[in-house]
């Protein structure tokens, strides 16, 4: 399997041939690569934003993206945010610093860039353009306090990765004489002249912005948008009471809005300026005719910045966003400190507490599904056999994958067996109990690429267990029974950066269906699998969705169409066998599904580090392997329990 994904994304834009024409003598494959490019980003859109405009139907970005595929680079963007966080910290946020919030829009964005790079070798970057020193003195925010909040996302982009993400800060900007490396007291010292220097350098002479809030659809959105968040972000700092009326309050707020719009305006006409290769990504809800509006969160209401909100995490992976004063007060929430600080909220359950009496356990979420447990007091304060097997077991089939990393004695596979009788029925197979998972080259073994560096198609396990049961009229038929669960170990270090497992939750999967494929179309459909491989399996009217034996929630059972041409084993076919009789096309619900399973806001990609334990659950989650080069040092131990 190539590096980059043969997908045809199935939601998203279309572009028709009058577009191409608009931009000139186009090289086919560039135009379907730029289009492309731009769906996926169109999947991170504001919800209920129109994205792009009617007037030119996206053809300046598709232009921009399309200049850059041509000439084989990587696609920029930039998008002006993460400024600090709201002054609010008694009802909205948790902190001055980021949080578990800024956490998972990093990643969220991360996963933008990185989806790109699925299908485009070059990939893509964003360069994050703090605008915290140019609003922060309007909201009564410390020029310190923006400091701090820069270097704390710079190194939770180093902590966690966020290899895509880059940042950039005013003095970057604007020209003024100041030491190349800043430190606190000399960025503090220079705030004020950041300011001015970008007022004089980029101000634009007779703005009026009054007059602009009238004509410019752009500048009235985004003026909205900032009363609505002044209205709380300084209810502390400017207080309604003795001598200052609701009414003095609101016309307050309007000024200040004003002001940042016109401090807005020469920002962005020096991020243009600075950045005029660039892909232009805003927070604001627009007309999409200059730039494009992102959600930063995978939030299900209006709070979408990381800054004016916090974020609380459902048991089953999802999440939502709101003041902090919304979730302190429901009792179906928890708080939870990180490094010893306020971080996010988390449904309460027992499922998420376990062997208290030797120090007990973290449980963190992971983007963009999934747990990751350690103990609590450090690397190897607990073993394998401290790690509770009902409650992961259970935790797995509302979440997947459930991640155990820093427990001892996790690679003895004694104990290994052993665990795996507590967490269910062990199932054996033709190899044996244990499956070792590494690269055996053109050896399969009877089970394809498993065994292989190669990267693999999205499945169940459904291929690999059968059995032959006899119908009501004598005849027989292959009868696909999947074992229920997975449990790993980690025996060797795997490599950074490729040979992940990749985990998708049909949690998230359905979350994201297309508008014109809902569930409810999916629930009557029956699909065929025929393969060479596994004992030249064939089976017929698999149902494509079944329900969860245990929460009884709509669960994905799928396997990837793998066509010769990505493998150097054996082909895998797939095709939907009632796809007319529901009125369905069976190859637009296969690309769908599989433009879905590799979706970064729904796959987890796991990479490994030696001694990880992790148990999913098979009916909720599907999982493949990525590529990874041929002989390096990656081995797992695989034994499924019922």
């Amino acid at each position: 399997m190539p590096s980059v994904l043969n997908l045809d994304f199935a939601d998203g834009l279309a572009f028709p041939t009058a577009l191409a024409e608009g931009l000139g003598k186009l090289e086919p494959s560039h135009l379907k690569t730029a289009s492309r490019i731009l769906n996926i980003i169109s999947r991170y859109k504001l919800t209920k934003d129109a994205f792009l405009s009617k007037s030119n139907d996206g053809i300046n970005f598709l232009s921009q993206i399309y200049s850059k595929v041509s000439a084989n680079e990587t696609v920029l963007m930039c998008l002006p945010a993460f400024p600090f966080k709201s002054p609010n910290t008694t009802s909205k946020v948790l902190g001055r610093l980021p949080d578990k919030a800024e956490e998972f829009a990093l990643a969220h964005l991360n996963g933008l860039c990185a989806a790109i790079g699925d299908i485009y070798v070059p990939g893509a970057r964003l360069m994050i353009v703090s605008d915290g020193l140019v609003y922060n003195d309007l909201l009564g925010v410390p020029d310190k306090d923006v400091w701090a909040y820069g270097e704390a996302l710079r190194t939770l982009r180093t902590k966690k990765n966020f290899h895509h993400i880059e940042f950039c800060r005013l003095r970057d900007i604007v020209q003024i004489d100041v030491p190349n490396e800043l430190d606190e007291i000399r960025y503090v010292a220079n705030a004020t002249n950041f300011r001015y220097a970008l007022l004089k350098q980029f101000s634009k002479p007779g703005f009026n912005v009054s007059l602009r809030i009238s004509e410019d659809e752009d500048t009235c959105l985004t003026y909205r948008g900032y009363i609505k968040f002044l209205a709380t972000d300084l209810q502390n700092v400017y207080p309604v009471g003795e001598g200052r009326s609701k009414s003095k309050y609101k016309k307050g707020i309007e000024y200040i809005a004003k002001q940042m719009l016109m401090r807005g305006d020469a920002f962005a006409r020096a991020v243009r300026e600075m950045f005029p290769d660039r892909l232009r990504l805003s927070i604001h809800a627009s007309t999409g005719e200059n730039k494009l509006s992102v959600n930063l969160l995978p939030t299900d209401t209006m709070f979408t910045t990381p800054w004016h909100c916090s974020i609380a995490f459902r048991l089953d992976g999802t999440t939502t966003t709101g003041h902090r004063s919304e979730f302190e007060v429901d009792d179906t929430f928890e708080l939870v400190y990180e490094d010893g600080r306020p971080s996010y909220f988390r449904e309460k359950s027992d499922l998420l507490s376990w062997a208290t009496e030797k120090g007990g356990i973290t449980c963190e979420p992971l983007y963009p599904a999934g747990f990751l447990i350690r103990p609590a007091t450090g690397p190897g304060a607990l073993s394998i056999h401290d790690v509770d097997a009902a409650k992961v077991r259970e935790l797995s089939q509302v979440n997947s994958p459930v991640v155990l990393r820093g427990f001892s004695q996790t690679r003895n596979r004694d104990f290994f067996v052993d665990k795996s009788r507590e967490f269910g029925t062990p199932l054996p197979w033709k190899f044996g109990l244990v499956l070792e998972v590494k690269d055996r080259g053109m050896d399969t073994r009877g089970l394809n690429n498993v065994l292989s560096a190669e990267w693999m198609p999205f499945h169940y396990d459904g291929l690999f267990k059968t059995e032959k049961r006899v119908r009501d009229d004598g005849s027989e038929e292959l009868v696909s029974t999947p074992p229920l669960f997975q449990f790993f170990t980690a025996v060797t270090e795997s490599p950074k950066n490729t040979g992940f497992t990749l985990f998708s939750s049909s949690t998230l999967l359905f979350k994201y269906l297309p508008s014109h494929l809902p569930l409810s179309s999916l629930r009557p459909l029956t699909w065929d699998v025929s393969t060479s491989s596994f004992g030249s399996t064939t089976l017929h009217g698999l149902p494509l969705v079944i329900d969860h034996p245990a929460t009884s929630r709509p669960c994905l059972r799928f396997h990837e169409p793998w066509p010769q041409s990505k493998t150097r084993f054996d082909a895998t076919h797939i095709t939907i066998d009632n796809a007319s009789a529901h009125c369905v096309d069976s190859t637009n619900v296969c690309d769908t599904l599989t433009s879905l399973l590799h979706d970064r806001r729904v796959a987890y990609y796991h990479s490994w580090e030696k001694g990880d334990l992790l148990v999913s659950d098979n009916v909720l989650a599907m999982h493949t392997r990525s590529d990874f080069t041929a002989g390096c040092e990656r081995e797992l131990w695989r034994i499924h329990f019922d």
